[in-house]
């Protein structure tokens, strides 16, 4: 099991005070009465090799979605290292897809805004921005529906691997006690 998720507390990114930065909670057992919390950052992507937790990057700038480091053991058995996989697998889906949403989204908010700019109006209204967000969303509904659709049948995957993950943990654990 990855120790740095065992005793984590919540935090917020904004509590690290790190400029955009990959970075890490990693707190270790409580004693009585008393907590020891560190903080990591990293500026620069690490090696998922040489961290011993996952870390979690600043937003991407095309899909806005924050990018996984994912840490794995050597020792990881073949369902564990399938359930990696299957996670950057989805990320990297998921961030494909974000990817090409936004591109399309802001070139056609600029298409909005040129042509109302050409029409002789300078500002945009808010109003008139809402026209556009309906009629974006609208033209892109089946879209939308077919990546929730999908989404929802990759998480699925997850977590039916991440339950074996779990119960052959469990067994093991089992295993070793008897």
């Amino acid at each position: 099991m990855n120790k740095c998720f065992r005793y984590q507390p919540r935090i917020l990114l904004s509590q690290l005070s790190l400029p955009r930065c990959y970075a890490a909670v990693q707190t270790e057992p409580p004693s009585p009465g008393q907590k020891k919390t560190v903080v990591v950052g990293l500026s620069e992507k690490p090696d998922p090799k040489s961290v011993k937790c996952d870390y979690i990057g600043p937003p991407d700038a095309q899909s806005n979605l924050r990018p996984y480091v994912r840490h794995y053991d050597d020792d990881e058995t073949r369902l564990a290292r399938n359930l990696r996989l299957k996670r950057i697998e989805v990320e990297a889906w998921n961030t494909d897809f974000w990817t090409r949403h936004n591109k399309r989204f802001y070139e056609e908010k600029e298409d909005f805004m040129r042509l109302h700019k050409e029409s002789g109006t300078e500002d945009v209204s808010a109003d008139q921005m809402s026209h556009f967000y309906k009629a974006f969303l609208d033209k892109n509904w089946r879209i939308h529906m077919m990546y929730n659709l999908s989404w929802y049948l990759k998480n699925f995957d997850i977590l039916t691997l991440a339950a074996g993950v779990q119960l052959q943990r469990l067994l093991a654990l089992a295993k070793r006690k008897t």
